[in-house]
């Protein structure tokens, strides 16, 4: 029969900086950094993003297309994990929360509403005749 022993002990270690150039320490770097762009026909996206010096980061991206449909979420990130806030005119979307996120759904622009859109047709397959060949056994 094996036994084993394990004696453990532990003491408080005082705060020392350490010279293990493997080691990394660094508190959050506050950054600050956002853009946007459109094509001028209507369509314009963006995004915008900040933490502070405890690592929490709050931000923010969305477009809209040409025909009026948006969407835009204001986002937080931090110890109490990730939240975030949509609001949205898309077509199918429901007020239906998941998780840490809020929808907020706007009716779609009357002009998508009134665009009739419908499956592609399927293609006509036309398979010319062959010269079928069997093989001999």
């Amino acid at each position: 029969m094996f036994m084993i022993l394990a004696v453990v002990s532990s003491v408080p270690v005082p705060d020392q900086p350490t010279t293990d150039p493997n080691l990394v320490n660094e508190l959050p770097n506050p950054y600050d950094f956002g853009f946007e762009f459109g094509d001028g026909q209507g369509m314009v996206q963006y995004r915008r993003e900040s933490s502070d010096i405890n690592g929490e980061v709050k931000g923010s991206y969305g477009y809209t297309d040409a025909n009026g449909i948006y969407r835009n979420v204001e986002y937080t990130a931090g110890v109490d994990g990730y939240r975030a806030f949509i609001k949205s005119n898309e077509p199918g979307l429901s007020n239906q929360n998941a998780a840490d996120v809020t929808f907020m759904v706007e009716p779609p622009p009357p002009e998508v509403l009134l665009q009739h859109i419908s499956p592609v047709p399927e293609a006509e397959v036309i398979v010319p005749e062959a010269e079928v060949i069997i093989p001999e056994i």
